[in-house]
């Protein structure tokens, strides 16, 4: 995962050459910059490596950009971001920091050219009171959704530009793995990212909408990751209709061990599943929903560590009127109230 340190690493350079202003930015929650067909660069959450071993769905959702975001700080006044959603449209948000600046609409497949510009009235703030979120003003953000992204190059008319460095991004980097829940399905605003902004951390998204499967490479990978505070693993929903208890327990089981002997200083947090339809006696599941999350209880007390901990999913989604008529993914009321729940889980664990 790239840090900003990192944005002008070979590797980098070398995805980025003839790409305007590119190796002078921070790619945030990007793993790997894969060439487009005929310009640009696709962000890869997940690298190649691992994602074509994953399940079916998960080898196209981990290519997706949920999460990704350019980072780069320049005084230039005006500003272009030329990109392509190649596949699907959707909404690309802009933020200052912490502050939201502008959303824009792109649809598939057209090349399209942001024109940003510097809010004037940021200069009359005190540089402090802006920062709650561990986010200097000076830092613009340029954040994807769940969408194949090519970037293609940023142009600040002579200005300088670079990435951002300590002091301007949050310390705190906070790795989240699950479902689509955790992914952000059906809010514009995942209760992941309420919850970063409470704990002023910095969220790496690597939720897995419908496709959670605790694969041995993506256990891997996760374990492998050094860059990073502490982590969620929001666990089970993906894998209840797919998978027998004993392969639950072995695969979870796997990335757990897998995660307590390489980083036995780290905190890791399990979630049991949100409440969901599951829990109505209609649903026919109700068993392997307790089931599974017996499982994850009985990896947490086998480990017994101390920076392993347990989180309910019912204290985080802890009313049903929170989610959307499907019954299992929350509305965006649903994800501001788990994501204030999951802050103050996350506060006394951290």
């Amino acid at each position: 995962m790239y840090n900003p340190a990192s944005t002008h690493s070979a590797s980098i350079n070398s995805a980025t050459k003839g790409l305007p202003g590119l190796d002078r930015i921070a790619f945030h929650n990007v793993a790997e910059l894969e060439p487009a067909a005929g310009y640009g660069v696709h962000l890869r959450r997940i690298p190649r490596s691992v994602r074509e071993h994953l399940n079916e769905r998960g080898r196209f959702i981990a290519g997706e950009a949920g999460g990704c975001e350019l980072r780069f700080v320049t005084p230039a006044p005006n500003i272009r971001v030329t990109l392509t959603l190649p596949e699907t449209g959707g909404s690309v948000t802009v933020y200052k920091g912490g502050l939201f600046h502008s959303r824009h609409e792109l649809q598939a497949g057209s090349i399209r050219t942001l024109q940003l510009s510097e809010p004037p009235r940021l200069a009359m703030a005190e540089r402090e009171l802006l920062m709650e979120a561990g986010f200097a003003p000076e830092v613009w953000r340029i954040c994807f959704g769940r969408y194949a992204c090519v970037v293609c190059g940023i142009e600040t008319f002579g200005h300088p530009l670079r990435p951002p460095v300590e002091g301007e991004i949050p310390r705190t980097r906070w790795i989240a793995y699950g479902s689509s829940i955790t992914y952000g399905e059906n809010s514009s605003l995942p209760y992941i990212a309420h919850a970063a902004r409470r704990l002023a951390a910095d969220v790496l998204n690597l939720g897995m909408s419908g496709s959670c499967h605790c694969e041995r490479e993506m256990s891997n990978y996760l374990a492998a990751q050094e860059d990073w505070s502490f982590m969620t693993l929001e666990l089970g929903v993906n894998m209840r209709d797919h998978l027998s208890p004993d392969e639950f327990r072995e695969r979870s089981g796997y990335l757990l061990d897998q995660l307590v002997s390489r980083h036995p200083g780290k905190p890791v947090a399990v979630i049991t599943m949100y409440p969901n339809f599951a829990v109505f006696p209609g649903s026919g599941i109700a068993e392997k929903d307790l089931q599974f999350n017996d499982i994850l209880r009985s990896h947490v007390q086998r480990l017994s560590r101390p920076k392993l901990s347990l989180i309910e999913g019912s204290r985080v989604l802890d009313d049903l009127a929170g989610l959307s008529c499907d019954l299992i993914h929350p509305g965006d009321e649903g994800h501001i109230r788990m994501g204030e729940n999951l802050a103050r889980e996350l506060a006394g664990i951290l």
